[in-house]
């Protein structure tokens, strides 16, 4: 099981593992070629990207380890994928609305054209299908095609987004980038694993939303909540804030794509096994996690010094204080639905999701009310995670006991 966990890790991991060392890549030549402020409306355009695709998402990713195994034919796998886009373009427009309106009420300060310039790649990476690789066991297939696509990512930032008059070349760029990729999937999906579109009703998009809700909720507080501190961070501290927030935030979040994989993998192969049967593995990652950190916050400093202008130094305790955040928050991740999944059940641990998701709620807007600064605003995000580890481990122990 170990084996077969590490070679889906592997395969799924190379896929995100592109995309977002190719982010790491785009983000410092960005940096060097806009002013603090434009840098900032990056930050901003890549974190409302990020908080849509997780949204559209609804949950699926979840939702389809814990479903597909259910699906007893080819015809009901083809309606519960029909239904998944359909599902994902509706809350992917919903999104552009909501954003439009903040944007026009001037809640976030961002450009209307800089909104034009993301929308492809919010309607593009709401449908991409990844998870569908992903549940079949076989996401090494898309490997190659993301590579190719990050490339032609890269190359148009580094040739067309040379100033801060061109800069929405970093959201074009990430439009076509899913543009090509998704286009493969979908022939991909058609063509070996005969999906054809099955017509759909309200009533199948209604059932697969409240089916996948607890799961969104859950995905959001264990795996993306560092784009909500974001987002909120957007809104009050506006470009210049989110500038130096933005480097510590997309080191969490390449981590972070990294650690779900993981926790997935895991799922996956280890769904209705016992604790015994996990514990080599959990004690594995819980290692590799706790070194990358400590190596990761050793590089900080010189990595910082050597590809960015004095103007980000104040970045580098952020960046550090994120690294140890991601450190506690991936093993949360192997806790989640990997252990508590099942020694409490995957219904109970969506229940105390939203518990945590409240205590996340509190502990902003205690920041928003006492403290300000990006700074201040890591370690309460850092001081959260650590209790929700806490409360993870304190339901564990006493369900072993």
């Amino acid at each position: 099981m170990f084996k077969a966990t590490l070679r889906q890790i592997l395969a799924r991991g190379s896929i995100i593992g592109i995309n977002q060392l190719f982010i790491l890549i785009a983000i410092p030549v960005l940096a060097s070629r806009l002013d603090l402020y434009v840098f900032g409306q990056i930050a901003i355009g890549f974190t409302l990207a990020q908080l849509s695709w997780i949204i559209s998402d609804w949950g699926v990713q979840h939702l389809s380890i814990e479903e597909w195994g259910k699906k007893k034919n080819l015809t009901e796998k083809n309606k519960f994928t029909s239904s998944v886009i359909v599902l994902n373009i509706l809350i992917s427009t919903l999104c552009l609305l909501i954003i439009y309106g903040l944007i026009f009420i001037k809640v976030i300060e961002f450009s209307t054209f800089f909104f034009i310039c993301l929308t492809p790649s919010i309607l593009l990476g709401a449908v991409y299908p990844l998870w569908y690789f992903q549940v079949n066991r076989s996401p090494s297939e898309i490997i190659v095609p993301t590579f190719l696509s990050r490339i032609i990512f890269i190359t148009l930032i580094y040739f067309f987004a040379k100033s801060n008059e061109t800069a929405y070349w970093a959201f074009l760029a990430q439009g076509i980038n899913f543009f090509f990729i998704t286009l493969f999937s979908f022939y991909r999906i058609s063509s070996k694993y005969n999906f054809r579109w099955t017509k759909v009703n309200f009533l199948d998009i209604k059932n697969l939303e409240k089916k996948s809700r607890p799961y969104l909720i859950n995905a959001i507080t264990n795996n993306q909540v560092n784009t909500l501190w974001g987002f909120g961070l957007a809104i009050i501290g506006g470009p210049l804030a989110m500038a130096i927030f933005n480097l510590g935030d997309q080191i969490y979040r390449a981590g972070g794509a990294l650690t779900n994989i993981i926790a997935q993998s895991v799922r996956i192969n280890f769904i209705g096994k016992s604790f015994i049967n996990i514990r080599f593995t959990l004690l594995f990652f819980i290692l590799f996690y706790v070194i990358l950190s400590i190596c990761i916050n050793l590089l900080t400093s010189n990595v910082i010094e050597y590809f960015f202008s004095d103007q980000y130094k104040s970045a580098i305790p952020i960046i550090q204080i994120m690294i140890i955040a991601w450190g506690l928050h991936a093993i949360v991740k192997l806790l989640n639905y990997p252990i508590l999944g099942e020694t409490h059940g995957a219904d109970w641990v969506n229940q105390i999701t939203y518990k945590i998701l409240f205590l996340h709620a509190l502990a902003f807007l205690f920041w928003m009310i006492f403290l300000s600064g990006p700074k201040s605003l890591a370690v309460m995000f850092t001081v959260v995670i650590g209790c929700q580890l806490l409360i993870f481990l304190f339901h564990i122990f006493q369900k072993i006991r």
